[in-house]
């Protein structure tokens, strides 16, 4: 059984991508460009990598895989592909079957930032409530590679920093109150003024923001996969 870690590894036309989401560009697989989503992917999968070789640090119980997805900007492409090739593999790890859950870690530091955890209704908010950092709800619209796992009736989560929705003034309150005064951002105004657009560089992250959401990540991944019976915890009715 797997969970699933994943982002996108294209952009738009119009620009880099820096926050939304490249990692090749012009050809050339360069690291200064490397995206928000796609950056985090690698580190989180390198942290990992060296825990999992000191003698302190537990192995999990649960396979995980990290996935760059392709063409998500031209509709989903390349999860969607993935999944139709899962639900038709008989072979163990790769069936449909074998999937517990799908994060998607996609923009993780736009300048006007949130703290958004997809669905978070229902994903634990544990980490943000003991940073004292404020966090939003973010709604699966069907926009991101989340989708086809949801659709396949995988169970999905993940974080999300913002996009051309404007910040409002209870957000940017409660963002000057933490982190801290003068990092709440601007109210009335786009959480990612340059979102899809030649200037979503390098010059426009929210470091401040690109911290706290890979901490959340690093959090969330740890949190699930240390638990006794995943799929119990996420399909409660099935287990019923």
């Amino acid at each position: 059984m797997q969970l699933e870690i994943g982002r996108h590894s294209d952009s738009m036309t119009a620009g880099p991508g820096i926050n939304d989401n490249v990692i090749w560009w012009q050809g050339l697989f360069i690291y200064p460009l490397i995206g928000s989503g796609t950056a985090a992917n690698l580190a989180l999968a390198v942290a990992l990598a060296h825990l999992f070789q000191t003698i302190n640090y537990s192995k999990y119980s649960y396979r995980i895989r990290f996935c760059w997805w392709g063409a998500e900007e031209l509709g989903l492409l390349g999860s969607t592909y993935h999944i139709t090739q899962a639900q038709n593999s008989t072979i163990a790890g790769e069936r449909i079957s074998d999937y517990l859950i799908n994060l998607n870690f996609d923009m993780l530091r736009s300048p006007n930032y949130i703290c958004g955890i997809y669905d978070g209704s229902t994903i634990d908010n544990n980490w943000c409530i003991r940073q004292k950092l404020p966090w939003n709800y973010t709604p699966f619209n069907g926009l991101s590679d989340f989708a086809p796992f949801l659709t396949a009736g995988i169970a999905a989560g993940g974080l999300f920093s913002g996009a051309d929705d404007y910040k409002m003034q209870a957000q940017r309150d409660r963002f000057d109150t933490s982190p801290g005064q003068g990092l709440g951002g601007t109210a009335d105004a786009s959480q990612h003024p340059y979102y899809h657009k030649a200037c979503d560089t390098i010059r426009n992250i929210n470091i401040i923001a690109y911290e706290k959401m890979v901490q959340e990540a690093a959090f969330v991944i740890e949190s699930l996969a240390r638990q006794t019976d995943l799929k119990a915890w996420l399909y409660p009715a099935a287990a019923n």
